[in-house]
């Protein structure tokens, strides 16, 4: 099997949250800069109430939790972005199963990648994505290459990198250097 590119190893480093180590899921951003899943920042303050003062989890910088909870701090957007392109590039395997029909008895292929949702769907589970109310989702069958996304991956990744250099990646993943 052959190695993944140095890009594509940089965008896994960069979509990993720190906590739980997998890919973002509802990435957070904290007023240091640094970014967590929503669910891994609610189990590192679930002894915490809302206005309670939390040490960040990288850096140990003190942030308040909103009086709104967890789910009001900044989303990263950007990070995000990230996850659902390389999700939607063709990473997946062939053999993956629909998000929403599969079950542990019944397996459903995924033919199908819902950019908008980060859904990986069978053909029948995507015909209501094509046809949303509010306007069809971007619907891409597993595997297409996203050229536009994807450029703008690369340009984001060597943006990130050449920033890294100069120890100034603040709000763009959240990094600071030390």
């Amino acid at each position: 099997m052959a190695s993944a590119s140095p890009l594509a190893r940089r965008v896994d480093e960069i979509t990993l949250c720190p906590i739980c180590l997998e890919d973002f899921n509802s990435p957070r951003l904290l007023p240091c800069a640094h970014s967590f899943c929503l669910r891994c920042l609610q189990g590192h303050c679930r002894d915490k109430r809302r206005g309670d003062k939390v040490q960040c989890p990288l850096c140990r910088e003190e942030f308040t939790i909103p009086q709104n909870g967890l789910e009001d701090l900044m989303t990263n957007f950007v990070l995000q972005e990230l996850v659902d392109t390389k999700r939607a590039s063709g990473a997946q395997t062939a053999a993956e199963s629909c998000e929403v029909c599969s079950t542990d008895e019944q397996f459903v292929r995924a033919t199908v990648f819902c950019v908008d949702c980060s859904q990986r769907l069978c053909d029948r589970c995507s015909l209501p994505h094509k046809r949303w109310k509010g306007g069809a989702h971007h619907v891409r069958p597993l595997g297409t290459k996203l050229s536009g996304k994807l450029s703008l991956l690369t340009s984001v990744v060597i943006y990130v990198q050449s920033l890294e250099i100069n120890c100034e990646v603040r709000f763009v993943f959240g990094y600071v250097c030390v």
